[in-house]
This record gives structure tokens, sequence and C-alpha cells, in this order.
């Protein structure tokens, strides 16, 4: 996809009749969800951090980037990087496949039906002499 999408616009393609805008939105949404921060730092023992080349990181990994920002400081490169939002590609992914669906059979009591008979009993009645 050549643009961010907002999670209105992705949900919009999710529902929509269009195959293709579909599969593009569950790919981007997927790489987002995949994406990891050693995709794109390396840090060595004594915690020095570095990016790795740009030309080093997948499609996938470039996707899940929302920014990367670098500022000279006293101390070295300050490195800032930002990804897109994990939980919310992977809770729209799972909503869309229907994996947060409550399914309310589970919760509904059962239904019993108890017929209780006692013991047949028989009385016999006598006239009363005078």
């Amino acid at each position: 996809m050549s643009k961010a999408l907002s999670l209105k616009e992705a949900k919009a393609l999710l529902k929509s009749n269009h195959q293709g805008k579909r599969e593009a939105v569950e790919q981007e949404l997927a790489a987002i969800g995949a994406s990891e921060l050693t995709d794109i730092l390396e840090w060595d023992d004594t915690g020095r951090i570095q990016i790795k080349d740009s030309s080093a990181l997948d499609a996938r990994t470039k996707r899940a980037i929302k920014k990367i920002r670098i500022s000279p400081s006293q101390y070295g490169n300050q490195i800032e990087v930002e990804m897109h939002d994990k939980i919310a590609a992977l809770r729209l992914l799972a909503k869309h496949y229907g994996m947060l669906n409550v399914d309310s059979s589970h919760n509904k009591p059962s239904v019993l039906g108890i017929n209780i008979q006692g013991p047949e009993t028989s009385y016999e009645i006598k006239k009363k002499e005078d």
C-alpha cells in the first residue's frame, strides 16, 4: 500500500467487496502485527544501539515503521523509532476473521426437564356403621 491507512479506513476496506483491496489491507495489518523492534535495531553487549541499513530491511519491516528520528546530542546520536500500533492491527485482523466473536451459546444456562413422580398410594374407604 502506498500510504498509511487510518484504522477507520482499514475497517472500511476490510468490509468492502473489492477482493484485491481487502487482501492488501490484510497483508499490511499482518506486517504491522508481525513486526519486531529487533528487525530495525541491533545492539551489542555494551548497549550501543545501531539502526540496520534500510537496504537490509524487508518490505514487511518497512511497512511497520511509522517514524525514525535521529538527533545529534553531546553523547552521540539519539535514536527514536516509532512503529505502527501492533495491538490495534492485530485486534482489527482478529475481528475481521471472526476470532473476537463471542459464542453466546456457551454462556446460556442449560434447561433441564424434570418430572417427579411420587409413590402410588391407594386409600380404602370404609363406611361408618351406626
